[in-house]
């Protein structure tokens, strides 16, 4: 975890995930850091990545081979103990599934007429969805942002400044992941961005040495 020299996480849940007392439902009432946790996502599928001002560091999601512009990977060369590792790719325990996506018109307008091979709006008519659109795909794919970086080509980057990263987090409010996945398949989020800061520490070391 990247904390203080108190031992306090550096990040703080209040922006993702604070709730009143009593909670509605089965929210937690006014979690601490340590008690929030992301799934499907590990650092052995995470890159870090200096972009120009003003993004700075960035830690590099999962994408399609094809359309990832590079990064620094967290298993380089041989972190993980084996020469032949690769990066995991598009594999469900670590694609990091997103809770959605926010874009402008002008950028709904580039991916429907530039990014996305068949368009993004309907009507979905053209050779490239086959005449099946819809049932050919699950509700990830159009919802939680699959289209996107798996079939238009966009790199997935989460901003490694403290108070920008907290706002990548999104309460999911059913709070039940913890006890209908499997264990490994969960993360602190507060390690998860700890274990980032490392990966950043040793591409900037690599970067000096080059």
């Amino acid at each position: 975890n990247a904390a203080t020299n108190n031992g306090e996480s550096i990040l703080k849940p209040t922006i993702c995930c604070d709730e009143n007392d009593p909670p509605r439902g089965k929210m937690t009432a006014h979690p601490k850091m340590d008690e929030i946790i992301l799934w499907e996502t590990n650092i052995q599928a995470t890159g870090v990545r200096k972009y120009p001002h003003p993004i700075g560091w960035a830690a590099a999601m999962p994408v399609e081979d094809k359309s990832d512009i590079g990064s620094y990977w967290s298993g380089y060369p041989d972190v993980y103990g084996e020469s032949n590792v690769k990066r995991p790719r598009r594999i469900d325990a670590t694609i990091g599934n997103q809770a959605g996506f926010m874009a402008t018109r002008s950028q709904i307008e580039y991916f429907h007429e530039v990014a996305c091979p068949g368009g993004f709006l309907p009507p979905y008519n053209s050779e490239h969805w086959k005449g099946d659109s819809l049932q050919r795909h699950s509700v990830e794919f159009w919802s939680g942002g699959f289209q996107l970086f798996g079939q238009c080509f966009l790199n997935r980057i989460l901003p490694l400044e403290p108070r920008k990263f907290e706002r990548q987090l999104i309460y999911h409010v059913s709070n039940n992941k913890q006890r209908t996945i499997a264990a490994k398949k969960v993360i602190r989020a507060g390690d998860f961005y700890g274990q980032i800061m490392k990966v950043k520490e040793r591409a900037e070391e690599f970067a000096k040495q080059s």
